[in-house]
């Protein structure tokens, strides 16, 4: 950024963006819940994405939040 310009397109979509990504804290939780009910990781996935219609996580950041 450049004096309060970019000098590039923003992206239309922040599917790759880092903090679109990141999980909040209710999500968090319901990973580690559903992780100790033996969920696996694509139906947390599915679980998560209804609950939130305009989520763009996917499935590599449910699985670094069952691991850590």
């Amino acid at each position: 950024m450049l004096c309060g310009i970019y000098n590039h397109e923003l992206a239309p979509q922040l599917a790759d963006h880092l903090l679109a990504g990141r999980l909040k804290a209710e999500e968090k939780k319901r990973v580690i819940d559903m992780t100790k009910c033996l969920g696996v990781p694509r139906n947390i996935l599915t679980d998560l994405k209804e609950r939130n219609k305009e989520s763009v996580m996917t499935i590599n950041q449910v699985y670094n939040a069952k691991t850590r």
